[in-house]
Order: C-alpha cells, then structure tokens, then sequence
C-alpha cells in the first residue's frame, strides 16, 4: 500500500457554497417532522468467493471503523442508522446491493428521506443538519452530487420517499448488462448510473424536475491526499494547486468526507476520525 497523508487544504476552512433551492431548513411553512434515514453495508461477512479471489480494494473493517461516527451523529440529531448488510445480493459486486438497501428502507420503515453513504465515509461536521439541504418542494426526488468526467458519484445520495423514486431505484437495479464480475475496480452500478441519467435525463428540464445536484461539498466531498514527501512543497504553493478552494474536495468544516480512489482504507478513515467534530 502506499502512504498517504492530508492535502493541506484538510486545515483550512472554506465555505460551501448554499443550496440554491428551497430547503426544509429554511421552510416557514410547518411541515410533519421527516423520517430521515441514513444506511451503509459491508459484504465483509458474506463476501463472495470471486470477491475474496481477486478483490482489488479492500473495504473490510470500515464500515465497524465509522460506524460510532455515524451513530453519534444519527443519535444527535434524531436521525436513523441502518446497517444494511444483510441486503447483500452475493451475485453483484457489493455497491450494487446500496440500491436494494435504500429500497427495503423507503418500503418497509417508512423513510422519507434515506441518504445512502458508503462504509468509506466520515461525517466531520456533525452540527450540519440534513435538512439544511434537503428540498422543500415536494417533488423533488433525488440529491446526487457530480463526479469527476460528468457523471454522478453513487457513494453519497439522497433519495425521497415517493413512486417516482422507488421506480428509479428499481429500474436502476434492473440494468444487468452494467453489472461487473465481483472483486474489480469497478462495480458497475456507477456507469449504469451515469448512463440512466444522460440517456433518460438528458435535458436540463427533465433533470431538474426529480433531481438536484448540489455542489459535492454539500454532502459528499472528495478527499485529497498527498505523499508525505510531497506535503512541503504543496503547502508553499498551495493556492496554485486545484484543489484548493474546489467545491469537490474536502476543506475543514464541510459535512462530510468520502476516501475514494485509495487502497488504504483503514489508515486513510483513521485520518479522517481524528479530525472530525
């Protein structure tokens, strides 16, 4: 594995930029409290025997490592944590069984609104409220946040309790031509994800009449690290370098952190625990 540490820009503060759309937070009107569900899983009980054989990025241990972070986080502001492990479909790489986790809970525990994040994630700014981005119309159904080469990142999303959403998800799921032998890099869920949308979405208006994409510091930011060689350097020209001030990337103070793109998992959340409030 190689060693990693925190881009300096992990220590310095940067405002993410406000939800450009009525939120639930900001809301007059009085509205029936929400149900707001977050979920993860792990297939590290029930791994799949080509998962085991030819696994390219080991996740086990994470979602027991963040698990606290999430619950504290859950307990503090009377959400509800989900593990969702049990939803494992052994036949898919496991990200794909996200979409039948978010669905058992929006059907069967009334949720309504579940935000998926996966076991690789941290919450470092627990004062931030979910309903602080959170639509308050209605019919609004999907948060995703962009990903790098135009597409939308599937390890953070919120998805509203209504049929629109749940025929989403289900045709989402349906699209096994997208599914990918379990233990490579990619799983597939993401490219079906991606294509779902530019091909059934790909006009501004039919996209935003069931879909809002945040900037990804909202609710997913991506964290950057460095070799630890490099550090110095780095951080003497550090407003040359761009990622600094990106809304994609990880500055302190935002909600939350999502290690992708990294094999070193454990060490890089450990980072990551450290510095969470």
């Amino acid at each position: 594995h190689k060693v990693w540490t925190l881009a300096p820009i992990a220590n310095i503060d940067r405002d993410c930029p406000q939800p450009s759309y009525p939120t639930l937070e900001s809301a007059k009107t009085k509205r029936p409290k929400e149900k707001i569900c977050l979920t993860t899983l792990t297939d590290e009980k029930d791994k799949a025997f080509a998962t085991r054989l030819v696994g390219w990025r080991n996740f086990d241990g994470l979602l027991k490592l963040t698990w606290d972070n999430k619950q504290n986080y859950a307990k503090k502001h009377g959400y509800f944590l989900f593990d969702e492990s049990d939803q494992l479909d052994k036949s898919r790489p496991p990200s794909w069984s996200k979409i039948r986790a978010v669905n058992r809970l929006l059907n069967e525990e009334n949720c309504t609104w579940v935000y998926w994040l996966d076991a690789d994630t941290v919450i470092m700014n627990s004062e931030k409220r979910i309903e602080a981005f959170l639509p308050s119309v209605p019919s609004l159904d999907l948060l995703l946040s962009v990903d790098d080469g135009g597409g939308y990142n599937a390890g953070a999303w919120l998805v509203h309790n209504t049929p629109w959403a749940r025929q989403f998800l289900q045709e989402w799921w349906d699209m096994r031509s997208f599914v990918k032998v379990p233990g490579l890099a990619k799983s597939g869920d993401n490219d079906a994800l991606k294509y779902k949308l530019q091909n059934e979405f790909g006009d501004e208006e039919t996209f935003n009449e069931h879909i809002l994409a945040p900037p990804r510091c909202t609710f997913n930011s991506y964290v950057k690290f460095i070799a630890p060689s490099m550090y110095a350097a780095v951080a003497q020209t550090i407003k040359e370098q761009d990622f600094y001030m990106a809304e994609a990337y990880y500055h302190r103070g935002d909600f939350v952190a999502h290690v992708a793109g990294v094999d070193n998992k454990v060490e890089t959340l450990k980072m990551l625990l450290k510095a969470a409030k």
